[in-house]
């Protein structure tokens, strides 16, 4: 029976060639391809800065610490996200809260953050999702954000190669635009990759700074800023080898490796954001019926965005007459393996058990987790594959 996974990269021999040139060269790590990886990112989602790290998950991380979020403080973010959008603000010592989604989007909800900014607290930061891709409403976040003084990280890990349209312009996620930092991830199923990656992008020079200090150890090599020559240290000016470590920073650093398999499958974006959408468009004609009689709902295509699809999260509807669970068991039955996207955060027992979550006041979110399924999307699907998966879904709605 032929497997049909919800994601899988896409490598080609131009990406294979690529690492094999890294492995043949002087550099495996921290050489060259890095910095060129960055400038590449800087280039296509116009940004100013970018540092590459090891994983996403580091991204957000980082992003938190360049802030200076700590104990005392409250970081909000979307309960429908990976944990990592939500773990990044407590790593920190902070405490993660979350408010509803906007079921017109599936991202974090600007008029349920101004509501708790009114009538519980203002929080230090705000990390809106572009869930699958789509981007959140990322003006409206920039306006609450001056409002309210918080500090706003994009987690775009969704959605490179997603665009926004504000004030007759266009903007790719990732921009920093709207946001004083974004993160991407480059993990295998994303639309491209670097086996494990991420990226944290700002048009901030100090934060910048900030994120080159944490992201490799704390450590400082720029005499301008060195600060050991109070205290009798070797004259830095003489001793090549001398560096400073100034705060507790971490390891995030990414290799050559990963770096020169990130630059090539960045060349072929466009034309991995054409296929996503191809498929999305072909399920969407193929599914028509069924939303029209309730019986799912497709996902969401907000006016004045182009998003490159990272998921097809589609729900199942009011007049289904069955329950989710029992769809994904019987589309993996048929060797079609669907997945949820996602459980919410506040329901994982660390949340619940630390500090007290329940789905009582996420009634959106809820309403969209109890019946979301994730339907294969990748580049190298076939439309055979598609018909297929849509038959099978035909069978049993």
């Amino acid at each position: 029976m032929k497997i049909i996974p919800y994601g899988r990269q896409s490598i080609s021999e131009e990406d294979i060639e690529a690492v094999c040139s890294v492995l043949r060269s002087d550099w495996l790590t921290q050489g060259p391809k890095v910095r060129e990886f960055e400038e590449a990112l800087c280039a296509r989602c116009g940004a100013k800065h970018c540092v590459v790290v090891a994983n996403g998950t580091m991204a957000l991380h980082l992003a938190c610490q360049a802030l200076e979020i700590g104990a005392g403080q409250v970081g909000l973010t979307s309960p429908i996200s990976f944990m990592a959008s939500a773990n990044c603000i407590a790593y920190c010592g902070a405490t993660p809260d979350f408010v509803d989604i906007d079921p017109e989007t599936l991202c974090l909800s600007p008029e349920a953050v101004r509501e708790y900014c009114d009538t519980v607290r203002v929080p230090q930061v705000v990390i809106p999702v572009d869930f699958a891709g789509i981007p959140a409403e990322l003006p409206r976040f920039k306006e609450l954000a001056r409002r309210y003084g918080f500090r706003l990280i994009e987690d775009a890990a969704h959605a490179i190669g997603s665009t926004y349209s504000h004030d007759g312009r266009v903007y790719a996620c990732g921009c920093c635009e709207h946001a004083d930092l974004a993160i991407f991830s480059f993990h295998p199923v994303k639309t491209i990759t670097t086996g494990e990656g991420g990226a944290v992008l700002t048009n901030d020079d100090e934060l910048a700074r900030r994120l080159r200090l944490l992201s490799n150890h704390g450590i400082e090599r720029d005499p301008e800023r060195f600060r050991g020559r109070e205290n009798g240290d070797p004259d830095p000016g003489l001793d090549v080898w001398y560096h400073e470590m100034q705060a507790l920073g971490m390891n995030c650093r990414i290799t050559d490796i990963q770096c020169a398999l990130g630059l090539s499958q960045l060349k072929r974006l466009e034309r991995f954001k054409s296929r996503r959408q191809e498929i999305v468009n072909l399920y969407n004609a193929q599914l028509m019926d069924l939303a029209g009689k309730e019986i799912v709902v497709l996902p969401p295509w907000p006016d004045g965005t182009d998003p490159s699809f990272h998921l097809y999260p589609l729900r199942l509807g009011q007049k289904s007459r069955t329950d989710r669970d029992r769809v994904f068991r019987q589309l993996r039955e048929k060797g079609i393996y669907t997945q949820v996207h996602y459980i919410p955060i506040y329901r994982q027992p660390f949340y619940r058990e630390h500090y007290g979550y329940s789905p009582k006041g996420f009634p959106e979110a809820e309403k969209y987790f109890s019946s979301c399924l994730s339907l294969p999307l990748f580049p190298d699907l076939e439309d055979r594959d598609v018909r297929y998966v849509v038959e099978v879904l035909h069978s049993l709605l």
